[in-house]
């Protein structure tokens, strides 16, 4: 299967959006997604980007069902571990089915941490559904490890109203 890997571009917006709306169907959450096109774009581009995103693109003659040539993305962004520094935090790796298992995401994967030790990090982070076992053996495949076993850490958030009255403590 022939494809490029490249960072995204405006004109890849829709497609984008399209794809991230799938894996959220597929995590049986499409209705949690909050994010616009508008927002993508805004936050997405230009020098002050708080993301990036690379994405999967075949011929138009390999195409999705639906046309697409857009057929997988890769968001990420960069943080910062207190102790070892510059980190690249993939958000999401998705694939579109027809396409899994031809060496697209592992080819995502390799174009972010090309992209992770150009800006001196040390080491790539993500989360993956516990229950989506095709995914956690992908990962491990290319040597991730499960920290929450080995290292005993939990994944916490803060959401919604809680942010909120978090907030209004810090007014008093």
């Amino acid at each position: 299967m022939s494809h490029i890997i490249r960072p995204w571009a405006r004109k890849d917006l829709k497609a984008v959006v399209g794809l991230i709306r799938e894996l959220a169907s597929f995590h049986k959450a499409l209705d949690q997604v909050k994010t616009t096109p508008e927002m993508l774009g805004d936050d997405g581009f230009g020098k002050d980007a708080t993301f990036g995103c690379l994405v999967a693109e075949v011929p138009p003659q390999q195409g999705s069902k639906g046309g697409g040539t857009i057929v997988g993305y890769q968001f990420h962004y960069m943080t910062y571990c207190t102790w070892d520094g510059h980190i690249l935090f993939g958000e999401d790796l998705y694939v579109v089915p027809d396409f899994r298992g031809k060496g697209i995401g592992s080819s995502l994967l390799a174009k972010a941490a090309q992209m992770a030790l150009a800006k001196g990090c040390s080491q790539i982070r993500f989360v993956s559904a516990n229950w989506n076992q095709p995914a956690v053996d992908f990962y491990t495949k290319l040597g991730a490890m499960n920290v929450t076993i080995q290292n005993n850490w939990n994944l916490c958030s803060i959401e919604g109203e809680h942010v909120q009255k978090l907030a209004e403590r810090a007014r008093k």
